[in-house]
């Protein structure tokens, strides 16, 4: 006689004995009551005896062929969910299996957790069909209603989601399976004694819209998510489905549902978008810093015949005339067109800036009181400077970002007042964890935190908030640009910025810069006299203007110099007579032979040749690998007579100008 049904219980048949383990073991820590034999005939002989929810069962087995046992199988036990796992997968085999009804077929030696789902899927099939069963037995009123209601019952137990079953008008609860207790952290009698503790429960963002959308659960077309915070104030996702069971006159009289916690899911989803954004933002600020620095280039190349061309015929007027004046203003634009350059490359990442030792908090402290005199007396400044940590880093720069973000936050609170914190600390990212989610490496840092209270801002905003000429600021108040820079400079200093806002909540802004344990100084100050020199010079740049240029400038320095616009005649002519010259500057962007491969060849000719290389813009070469190539010199354009002439007398001294560093001591 067959014993009554167990759709909890599996059947497993597999020959190995190990591996027939290796399947039970993790079943039954999932709960199912679990029955292993190893050949067909035992099969079929406790089918005989148990009605089976589920059977895995292997291709291959001593007695006979998987595919015919599993044709008996479903043959005898009626709704039996059969699961194929076998190591001889065959497109054949799977054909076959499909057509003679398995459930799945799935390859061995893959993750466990694969088998599993499909267990779980399974049971939650045979979920789905004694649900529509229960609903015709109630119907019928068929007298097998009560042992439909145990195996439905036996299944919901064992299933990760929670199913549900109540009055129509959800005043009453007439079951809730086990699962819920897990999910809700809620006891499944605290339901039963009030219904309504379902809803209490939902977070109260997702009340309003789940209410509207309850009647949608008696025509059966209902499907929501939405979260629950339970007792311990944790956060979980919630997918729910819901159908009517409608009595024999088609009124709706009871409705069930299945909640699944898809928390998991959702924080993967979470993360993939947030991965996404920051690819097409990396994608976005690369391409925007690529066209910068070609339109940078260009530039420095007419702003060095703007500035040289200037200084020259600045030398050659009186000094007290209207054309000396005119030509100072001149010289003045210049330099503002100069420095518009240098924060264009700042944001592109492009710019190679001076770099020394700096404590920040001077910096700040600094900041703070050219701010405090503009900054209006509504708006309180509170500050907390903990870290008195070094950085290796450009001051005017640093200067720069400080009064970016206070002015920033400065304009949201413009209006109503407010109050503007700033801290300054040191942190240790330790782990690669904390660094990978922080997109830093390992060490120590120093953090720079601003936060006001004033508007905010929503999460479209903040995501935009770093492009170029991006700005919520009327015409006339704002370039957006300003961000745009500050990102590009924290960055290029091997930090970081993360903005926290929303609106009426205000913004937080963190800024990541590390700290350093060496000394950095200068080999050269701006404010020396102009040197000059006797020296022969052979000057390379294939613009007509800026080798003109070139050549008065340092003739106007007492050099000979000689110029060409190729460097392929500029190598030759070198080759003919290597000890004609006593330095050679070159442009990097040439057409042809680039700066760089040109002092290759020269310095394969005569090592000890003295060479400054010279660029407005290049993705080729920095000055770092300019040093390891044995270029003595590296200088950013435009040119200008105190830019040039400080450098060629430095290199013609066998003073590379390159930033010299030494390791300080370690503190105590």
């Amino acid at each position: 006689m067959r014993k009554r049904t167990r759709l909890s219980h599996i059947l497993i048949v597999e020959e190995d004995p190990k591996q027939r383990e290796s399947i039970m073991t993790p079943l039954k820590e999932q709960g199912y009551e679990v029955i292993g034999v190893g050949s067909a005939q035992e099969a079929l002989a406790q089918t005989r005896e148990d009605n089976f929810g589920a059977a895995i069962i292997e291709l291959h087995l001593p007695d006979g062929n998987g595919i015919t046992l599993l044709e008996k199988l479903k043959s005898s036990s009626l709704g039996i969910r059969v699961i194929i796992y076998t190591d001889q997968c065959s497109l054949d085999s799977a054909k076959d299996a499909v057509n003679s009804g398995a459930f799945a077929y799935i390859e061995k030696g893959k993750d466990m957790s694969e088998l599993l789902r499909q267990v779980d899927r399974a049971m939650r099939s045979q979920l789905d069909q004694y649900a529509k069963e229960l609903e015709e037995a109630v119907a019928e009123r068929t007298a097998t209603l009560q042992e439909r209601e145990e195996r439905f019952r036996q299944l919901a137990e064992h299933i990760h989601e929670v199913f549900w079953l109540s009055s129509a008008d959800r005043t009453q609860m007439f079951y809730v399976s086990p699962a819920y207790e897990a999910i809700w952290g809620k006891t499944c009698a605290s339901l039963y004694e009030q219904p309504s503790s379902f809803f209490e429960s939902i977070h109260p963002e997702d009340q309003e819209r789940i209410k509207i959308a309850l009647p949608k659960q008696q025509q059966g077309t209902y499907h929501e998510s939405y979260r629950v915070i339970r007792p311990d104030g944790s956060l979980r996702w919630i997918e729910s489905s819901a159908f009517p069971i409608r009595n024999e006159e088609g009124e709706v009289y009871r409705i069930a549902g299945i909640e699944e916690d898809i928390t998991d899911r959702k924080r993967v989803e979470a993360a993939l978008q947030k991965t996404e954004r920051q690819y097409h933002q990396a994608s976005k600020m690369e391409s925007i810093g690529t066209l910068a620095g070609g339109i940078a280039h260009d530039f420095n190349n007419i702003l060095t015949a703007i500035l040289g061309y200037t200084e020259l015929a600045i030398g050659t007027v009186p000094q007290e005339s209207r054309t000396n004046r005119n030509l100072q203003e001149v010289l003045t634009a210049g330099h503002r067109a100069k420095h518009l350059v240098q924060q264009i490359l700042t944001f592109s990442r492009q710019n190679e800036q001076e770099r020394v030792s700096i404590d920040v908090h001077h910096i700040l402290q600094e900041a703070l009181k050219l701010l405090r005199a503009t900054i209006p007396s509504t708006i309180e400044i509170r500050q907390n400077i903990d870290s008195k940590a070094t950085t290796l880093a450009d001051p005017t720069q640093i200067h720069q970002v400080i009064v970016n973000l206070c002015t920033n936050a400065e304009y949201a609170m413009r209006e109503q007042g407010g109050l503007l914190d700033i801290s300054l600390e040191d942190v240790e990212i330790k782990d690669t964890e904390s660094a990978d989610r922080l997109n830093l490496k390992t060490g120590p840092y120093i953090r720079l935190t601003t936060k006001d209270s004033g508007v905010g801002m929503p999460a479209e905003i903040v995501e935009r908030m770093f492009d170029p000429f991006f700005t919520t600021k009327p015409i006339g108040e704002g370039s957006g640009m300003g961000l745009a820079v500050v990102h590009g400079i924290v960055t290029t200093h091997g930090g970081n910025i993360f903005v926290e806002s929303a609106p009426g909540i205000g913004t937080k802004v963190e800024v990541y810069l590390p700290t350093i344990r060496t000394a950095i100084w200068d080999v050269y100050s701006s404010q020396d006299p102009i040197p000059s020199g006797k020296e022969s010079i052979l000057f390379v740049d294939d613009e007509e203007t800026i080798v003109r240029l070139g050549q008065e400038l340092l003739t106007h320095l007492g050099y000979s110099v000689t110029v060409r616009t190729s460097s392929v005649d500029a190598l030759t002519l070198f080759r003919n007579d290597p000890q004609r010259f006593d330095m050679v500057i070159t442009d990097q962007t040439m057409p042809t032979m680039p700066g760089d491969a040109l002092s290759r060849e020269l310095l394969r000719i005569r090592p000890d040749l003295p060479i400054i290389l010279c660029t407005g813009f290049s993705h080729v070469v920095s000055a770092e690998k300019a040093k390891a190539m044995g270029i003595r010199g590296y200088l950013m354009k435009p040119l200008a007579i105190r830019d040039l002439a400080p450098i060629v007398r430095h290199v013609l001294d066998e003073q590379p100008y390159f930033t010299q560093q030494k390791e300080e001591a370690p503190s105590a």
